[in-house]
């Protein structure tokens, strides 16, 4: 699998350890394990971007998980590279050495999806519309995988808003309301669907055990339509914080992106926030069926959302994230 060192890949590698399954994990640098450091398994070094790397990854191998994705990135271009160009070599890969894979997983987004333009939540079978560069080069890796899905097993996953322990975007929430501030842009009330990582990876793994049809995709949530307003005070009350709630009217939100932006040009990693994230951020419905996932995977969220921000919360306490 790629993306092992990251959030979602590190909690799937534990999981699928722990489920029996041997797993072999691409690192670019084996020195640099992050999360599986003392895991039993079997290191391959080679880079997504780097197709002549990436033989002795996928030889072998019955299941492909490809987790590896970029989140945030300082131009526009790394998106696409990282996303759509990296997945389409580690297909190629597949297809050149390894053509009897079982299975390839791909985890994309619900950003590859796009919002809803009603808040009715959207299923696999809406039109995608994703609104930034970020959902694009995840929407163009999604079609990358569906050209190979006569050739094996094409899964794709499409994970809502992501948290949980190690996970370092949503932790910037965390962070500023335990200093006692929130933000949201203002403007009306905005719904979003969120999944709990350790869900995400279960997920994953159903992905990878039940028996699926050729190009399947699957959103990934909790189920649960969650208004910002209900996620910030569940978000205090399982930290035990008290916080004070600022809106930001749409354009200086624009602009705080565009300077966060420009900054992180001279700065060693791209910034959490820019303008296209502000532009994620400002749409009224992220909101998702996943009713497909439930009947054909078999997954329901094992976390509501209140346990899961308590967890979260005590695992940044515990590894000092948060004073």
């Amino acid at each position: 699998m790629t993306g092992g060192t990251g959030f979602i890949g590190s909690h799937l590698v534990e999981l699928l350890l722990l489920r029996g399954f041997s797993v072999a994990c691409l690192v670019r640098d084996p020195g640099r394990t992050g999360w599986l450091k003392d895991l039993n398994v079997d290191l391959r070094q080679g880079d997504c971007s780097q197709p002549a790397s990436l033989a002795s990854a996928v030889q072998g191998a019955s299941i492909v998980i490809h987790a590896a994705g970029l989140t945030k990135a300082k131009h526009a271009r790394d998106y696409y590279l990282v996303n759509h160009i990296g997945t389409s070599n580690m297909l190629q890969a597949c297809a050149r050495f390894n053509p009897g894979i079982k299975k390839f997983i791909l985890i994309s987004s619900q950003a590859a999806a796009g919002p809803s333009p009603d808040g009715i939540p959207i299923t696999e079978k809406a039109v995608p519309a994703p609104v930034s560069d970020y959902g694009r080069s995840k929407l163009k890796a999604e079609e990358e995988a569906q050209r190979y899905r006569d050739l094996f097993n094409v899964v794709i996953l499409r994970p809502a808003a992501v948290y949980g322990p190690r996970d370092r975007d949503m932790y910037e929430l965390f962070k500023w309301a335990s200093r006692g501030l929130t933000l949201e842009i203002a403007g009306g009330e905005r719904y979003i669907n969120l999944c709990y990582g350790g869900d995400v990876a279960a997920a994953i793994v159903k992905a990878a055990e039940q028996s699926t049809v050729s190009g399947s995709v699957y959103f990934i949530a909790d189920g649960r339509k969650c208004s910002w307003s209900d996620f910030r005070n569940r978000l205090l009350e399982t930290g035990g914080v008290r916080a004070f709630s600022v809106k930001v009217p749409h354009a200086a939100a624009y602009l705080i992106g565009l300077v966060s932006e420009l900054g992180s040009l001279f700065a060693a990693r791209p910034a959490l926030t820019n303008r296209q994230k502000v532009l994620e951020a400002s749409q009224r419905y992220w909101l998702c069926d996943t009713a497909r996932a439930e009947r054909e995977l078999g997954f329901s969220s094992g976390h509501t959302l209140q346990e899961g921000l308590g967890i979260t919360w005590q695992w940044y306490r515990d590894n000092n994230w948060l004073k």
